[in-house]
């Protein structure tokens, strides 16, 4: 079955099986700066990421997983805004249906784009991996490749303030 999220501000998560697929739409992150929002230093400078990705930044969530889960549920949006330096939107959609068995399963990677003034969010990008030429620097898999990397565990989310063992 397909969830579609085209209407409406408030993107919540929808799917009741494993087999639902939800499609964000640029109505889907409308809101985002209204949901539950976690501060976070961003990643440590070790040296795997590029300047880009570096740096504090603000998460939203637009609904937090219920007690005791051990995936979030399909139609999970988490946006991340980093305001200073260069500006950075970016957002995972928990997408389901399989989506991206290769990587960060059943999750979608987007470059989003806030009007300064109407706050109106656009898509720029979209997919399984941001376009050519890498993200933050990073460019042999952009988000699958850190994302990958945090496992099963906590359903691909490497941010230490939405770990599933927390809610």
């Amino acid at each position: 079955m397909l969830v579609l999220a085209a209407c409406g501000h408030e993107a919540q998560p929808v799917a009741r099986d494993s087999n639902e697929t939800f499609v964000a739409f640029p109505a889907t992150f409308a809101a985002f700066r209204e949901w539950p929002a976690f501060h976070s230093d961003g990643p440590p400078d070790d040296g795997t990421f590029g300047p880009d990705v570096l740096g504090p930044r603000m998460q939203y969530v637009n609904v937090l997983p219920p007690h005791g889960a051990t995936q979030f549920p399909i139609g999970t949006v988490i946006v991340e805004a980093r305001e200073s330096g260069a500006k950075l939107l970016i957002a995972g959609v928990k997408r389901g249906g399989g989506y991206n068995g290769g990587g960060a399963t059943n999750w979608e990677w987007f470059g989003l784009a806030e009007d300064a003034v109407t706050k109106q969010v656009t898509i720029n990008w979209r997919g399984l991996a941001p376009p050519t030429g890498g993200y933050g620097g990073i460019p042999t898999g952009g988000c699958n490749e850190c994302h990958a990397s945090c496992g099963h565990d906590n359903d691909f989310v490497c941010s230490p303030l939405l770990q599933l063992a927390s809610f």
